[in-house]
């Protein structure tokens, strides 16, 4: 894991889930540091341009969302600036908006498939913590 994923796991207080809300079990173990300006686009690998992702959920998952619905990544990715501004892990709402756009995505590619001719959108994927 990079020197800054464990640094922002720490400012964060991480322990259960990303900030996409994925939970962290045994299947997606491990948290992922996430560019929200991408690098090829001048992004640096800093706190103040990271996100903390489960890495084979949400963040695979995320980067399928990029080359599927550009804008609906690019939304995405300004709530997961919001929670970085706001140094401290994603409300409910923010959670919420998240959610709404991977159910959006869900129903509109639900029988979509990768150029293997296997299903896009992987269970792991569909599987983030229940809000009350």
């Amino acid at each position: 894991m990079k020197k800054i994923t464990k640094e922002m796991i720490h400012i964060f207080n991480m322990t259960d889930f990303d900030w996409m809300g994925y939970e962290l079990t045994k299947e997606a173990n491990y948290f992922t540091f996430h560019h929200i300006i991408k690098k090829e686009h001048g992004g640096k690998e800093k706190i103040n341009n990271g996100a903390i992702l489960i890495g084979n959920s949400a963040h695979n998952y995320l980067h399928i969302i990029e080359s599927r619905e550009l804008d609906m990544y690019v939304y995405i990715n300004k709530i997961l600036k919001e929670v970085n501004n706001q140094r401290h892990l994603p409300t409910k709402e923010q959670l919420l908006k998240i959610y709404d756009c991977l159910e959006k995505f869900e129903r509109d590619h639900s029988g979509d498939v990768n150029r293997n001719g296997d299903p896009l959108i992987k269970e792991r994927y569909t599987k983030r913590i229940i809000l009350k």
